[in-house]
This record gives C-alpha cells, structure tokens and sequence, in this order.
C-alpha cells in the first residue's frame, strides 16, 4: 500500500500506467482524430438531439457520443486558446454525454468509491470508528493513523489494477489520501466529520476531473499536449469542480443520518449529477 507519494499513475490527470484494460466508457485512443468544431458552432446537444446520449446508463466510446466539440476545444486550449476554451470544451463533454445525469453514469466505479467512502464517513459518526471499520473488516486498524487506515480501505474498495475507470476512481481516492497526510491528521478515530466530508468531496472532485480530461483529451494524448498542459487543465478543472461537489454534497448528503447504503448510493449519484449539471451551468458563462 502508498499514498500517491508511492504511486504508479501520475499526477497530471492521466491514466496510470497500471491499467490492465480499456472500460467500455473510454477510448483506447487510436481512432480517428475528430474534428475541431470553429468558434460561434453549437456544441453537442445545443440544436437537437446530435452527441445526445440514450437514457439507458450504458456506456460508450467517446467517439461515437458527440465529444468531436469538446475535444477540439480542449485542442484549442493546449494551443494557446486560454480558460474560455478549456470552459466551453468541459461544457461541452457534459452536453456531448447527454446531461448531468447520463455522464454520472459513465463513472460506475468512481461513484461505486465515493458511496464507499461516503458510507464509511456516516458509519463513523452513527457507529464510531471500529463499526465503521468492521464494515470492510478492518476493525483491527482502529486507532490506527488515519492515513494508514484509507490506505487499507482504498485497497478494500478499489484494488489495483483493473479498466481505466477502476483506475480512475483508485487514482482519485489515492491521491485525496496524500492531501489528508499533509495535514498530519493523526489517528483515524480522531478524524472530525469535516475532515471526512473533505475527504469524500475530494475523491468526487478528483475522480470528475480525471474522468473528462481523459475523455477530452484523448486525441491531444497523441498530439501537441504536453504534461504541463494537462496539470494546467487539471488545476483549473479542480477549481471549478470542487466547489460545485461541495454544494451538491450539502444538499444531497447527511453523514450524521442514519442512512442504509442504498440511500447512500443514491445520493451519490444524484452528487455526481448535479456537479455536472452545475458545471455546465457555470461554464456557460465562458461562452
């Protein structure tokens, strides 16, 4: 086990290099590069049912789901189109993938994570720390430094290896860990519901960001991108991602409820809709 510190995938918002195999959301990033939708051009969804995604919570290759905006809008930011562009192309992904709603559904194993993480929080202030832990048979690591105890519950609920949105959602839950130890939290049953909630918005945030910049920005992998452009897109997407999270969490979620983990999971879900319907609806500003 390792904190991000230790970690094989990078921080930058690209996929780790661990990866076993390609999820059926994600593009293993050799077909055909889409072309770049010009200024003043609608984007996916704006003029009718084009990039429109079925309501039916399957996922598919972004190729074949409307990102061809998002993606040249991404392209234009990494060649200098400045915040604007990386706006209209997040914008863009969400109208592409059909809604709030639907591209929560392409993050099966980021939600499945954060409902995880969001169970053990409730657990935690209902039950106390050894229940909680004994929830993924962890009870021994009770008293346990705190950054120890995620690391072996990240092992529990999101093992290495596996398709990239298991990746994705490990990534995320991992390097949410290391931002905790650099507060020196202590032992895990001294953790306050603020700090848990912290820590549950950001492995949503983290795994939302990841998420889109690896759709996006799948062609520009094998193009003009470089390192620095992802962690300069990675950083602002963050900026506006954590807030959005942090809002949905409020209005979605009660740790200190009693809630069973099917109520959990589905106010999960609905936080990771509501952030991208929140994202959409911020960035439309950018326009």
């Amino acid at each position: 086990m390792g904190t991000s510190s230790s970690y094989g995938g990078p921080s930058s918002g690209l996929v780790p290099d661990w990866v076993d195999g390609v999820d059926a959301g994600m593009d293993a990033g050799g077909g055909a590069e889409d072309p770049e939708t010009p200024d003043g051009e609608a984007a996916p969804g704006e003029n009718g049912a084009e990039g429109q995604q079925p309501d039916d919570g399957a996922a598919s290759s972004p190729l074949a789901s409307g990102f061809g905006y998002a993606r040249g809008q991404f392209t234009r930011f990494t060649n200098g189109g400045g915040n604007k562009s990386l706006g209209r192309a997040l914008r863009g992904y969400v109208r592409g993938a059909g809604g709030g709603a639907a591209a929560a559904r392409r993050m099966p194993a980021s939600t499945r994570v954060a409902s995880g993480v969001a169970g053990l929080a409730s657990a935690v202030a209902t039950e106390g720390a050894a229940a909680a832990l004994a929830r993924f048979n962890l009870q021994s690591l009770a008293g346990r430094p705190a950054v120890e105890v995620l690391e072996a519950v990240a092992d529990a609920i999101c093992p290495e290896g596996g398709t990239i949105d298991e990746s994705i959602a490990r990534d995320a839950m991992l390097e949410a860990i290391a931002d905790l130890a650099e507060e020196d939290p202590g032992a895990f049953d001294d953790l306050t519901a603020d700090q848990l909630n912290d820590f549950l918005c950001d492995v949503i945030a983290r795994s939302i960001v990841t998420k889109v910049l690896n759709e996006i920005g799948t062609n520009a992998l094998h193009g003009s991108a470089s390192d620095a452009d992802f962690r300069e897109a990675e950083q602002i997407t963050r900026d506006y991602t954590q807030g959005r999270v942090r809002d949905a969490l409020s209005s979605r979620l009660d740790v200190d409820a009693r809630s069973t983990q099917s109520e959990i999971d589905r106010s999960i879900s609905e936080v990771y809709a509501d952030t991208f319907d929140m994202l959409e609806a911020v960035l439309e500003t950018m326009q």
